[in-house]
């Protein structure tokens, strides 16, 4: 695995949410990070190194159509590196 890295603010705080949720949502990852296309987000974490997952399940939409949204996690290792990097960056 290749040392993931943070570039901007909006990717530090998508990690962050990953971590505190664990399974987040493309909309509520959007909402968060302040970012209105969380799939580029994603993407961009992935270029830099990041393992992120995306498992979709059925849900029902407004008009009550089934749909198939993605939730986002980390993978086992990005997890573990963002955990200690969060960790080591509130210790000060």
């Amino acid at each position: 695995m290749t040392t993931p890295t943070i570039r901007t603010p909006r990717q530090r705080r998508a990690i962050q949410a990953l971590i505190k949720f664990g399974k987040i949502t493309s909309k509520d990852l959007g909402r968060l990070t302040g970012y209105l296309n969380p799939p580029e987000l994603v993407a961009q974490l992935r270029r830099n190194g990041w393992v992120v997952i995306c498992e979709l399940f059925a849900a029902l939409d407004r008009d009550g159509q089934t749909c198939r949204p993605g939730q986002y996690y980390l993978g086992p290792e990005s997890a573990e590196f963002a955990k200690k990097m969060i960790d080591g960056e509130s210790r000060g």
